[in-house]
């Protein structure tokens, strides 16, 4: 209860038991990313089953690997001024254009290479190859990143394995989608086809042309992700920070769900404390309204995963303690958040500790995790799928419960439900939030109750 923002733990080999992935939640993770990068289908079947056994109560995140562009040639030392040429296949465009899809670079386009340390200008384009004039060199080794900020891929960038894991995730009823490249909306209206209607698509911001359609992405999809590795090669790195905000913002705003992801806490895949550094950037990230701060290596090759986790919800708690977010959504939704804007207004005006939400497919709780409320949610479902969903958004506390169909039951049954495992005691009062036309409608009526 003394923490809002939710933590997304990757697994790898550090963590991937039955062991680590209790000690992840025991520690304060409450959503499993597994990586489709580093997973063959069968893998990402056999991690949604551990996660399933392990954490019941978790959401699994599913992050589709996309097109991954890599150099695949000789290491090579590429001197300032120099003009080279590399080969199509070399700089792993071959196989993106293999299908469908077609690039269209042009000269005087930038092709960064090495997570952007050797900066190149194209010199000219043929059916095979690109030459390239080096304006930042260095060494060039081969598996380092491509990429190409000026340039617009189309078509369709799902491969074959992409396709796979996307069906495998909707058969065994995973919670979330990340979707990697995104240029624009159709590229989450093709998962969302794939991938059906009863998870979330989240949308991994990386390339500058996901950000000039942002509207569209958000309205096709659940969310966002700031995938700050491949976006911080492709925008200026000064940029990144005002980015970051803008896409927790609209992302509050049109009530779509948000993750900060990449180098968090990067320095404790080995060492025992976070740098200074990185405080301060997750403290931004709660500050910036997030749902939900992510680690990768941390917890997926780290050397002590769970101690990640302490150490992030640690400063998520610190940064929350110093941070009062606005309703955005409210200010820019009025008519849709009138229930849920009063319930926030209420809860903090009166101090309550909790905010009570009855629902049965979440769509409330989510808009109250939309308005940023000062007091948690406690969201009670009768849908365990339900349940699972709405553990990655801001504030909110899932408890899965029968539903009986009068309200002057369900409200009983639910205080009951969220007082055995010790979300409300005694002398505390909460804000209820339910529909008393139908337990199937949206939210209408606010009520004020006081535990005896």
């Amino acid at each position: 209860m003394d923490r809002r923002t939710k933590i997304v733990a990757t697994l790898g080999p550090a963590s991937a038991s039955d062991e680590g992935v209790r000690a992840l939640v025991a520690a304060g993770a409450s959503v499993f990313r597994l990586n489709c990068s580093h997973l063959t289908t069968d893998g990402l079947r056999e991690s949604i089953g551990l996660v399933r056994r392990a954490a019941p109560l978790a959401a699994v995140l599913v992050d589709i690997q996309g097109p991954k562009m890599r150099y695949v040639g000789e290491a090579r030392d590429l001197a300032d001024g120099d003009e080279v040429i590399f080969s199509l296949a070399e700089l792993g465009l071959d196989d993106l254009m293999s299908g469908s899809a077609s690039l269209a670079i042009e000269s005087g386009q930038r092709l960064l290479l090495h997570d952007g340390r050797i900066s190149c200008r194209i010199v000219s384009v043929d059916e095979k190859s690109l030459r390239v004039f080096v304006v930042d060199g260095g060494v060039l080794n081969r598996g380092k990143g491509v990429n190409l900020p000026d340039t617009s891929i189309s078509g369709d960038l799902l491969s074959e394995k992409d396709r796979a894991d996307i069906t495998v995730a909707r058969e065994l009823g995973v919670e979330i989608v990340a979707v990697s490249f995104v240029q624009s909306s159709l590229d989450v209206e093709q998962v969302r086809a794939l991938f059906g209607s009863a998870g979330l698509v989240i949308a991994k911001i990386e390339r500058p042309q996901a950000l000039a359609d942002l509207d569209g992405i958000l309205a096709a999809g659940d969310g966002v992700m700031a995938a700050r590795g491949d976006l911080g090669v492709e925008i200026p790195y000064e940029d990144v920070p005002p980015v970051q905000r803008r896409l927790a913002r609209r992302a509050i705003e049109t009530g779509k769900v948000s993750i900060c992801a990449t180098e968090m806490l990067e320095s404790m895949i080995s060492s025992t404390r976070p740098t200074r550094a990185e405080v301060a950037d997750v403290s931004a990230a709660v500050r910036d309204g997030f749902d939900a701060v992510m680690l990768s290596g941390e917890t997926a090759v780290g050397d002590d995963p769970a101690g990640a986790v302490r150490a992030m919800a640690r400063i998520c708690r610190g940064a929350e303690a110093d941070v009062n977010l606005p309703n955005l959504f409210a200010d820019a939704n009025p008519a849709t958040a009138a229930v849920t804007a009063a319930a926030s207004a209420l809860a903090k005006r009166i101090n309550a500790h909790a905010i009570l939400a009855l629902t049965y497919t979440g769509y409330s709780a989510r808009l109250l995790a939309a308005c940023r409320p000062s007091a948690p949610i406690l969201a009670v479902t009768p849908d365990p799928a339900t349940a699972r969903i709405l553990v990655a958004l801001r504030g909110v506390l899932p408890t899965v419960v029968d539903r009986p169909g009068r309200i002057e039951d369900a409200i009983p049954l639910a205080l009951d439900a969220v007082r055995a495992v010790g979300y409300v005691s005694a002398g505390e009062r909460v804000v209820v939030c339910a529909s008393r036309t139908s337990p199937r409608s949206d939210a209408d009526t606010l009520w004020l109750h006081s535990e005896p």
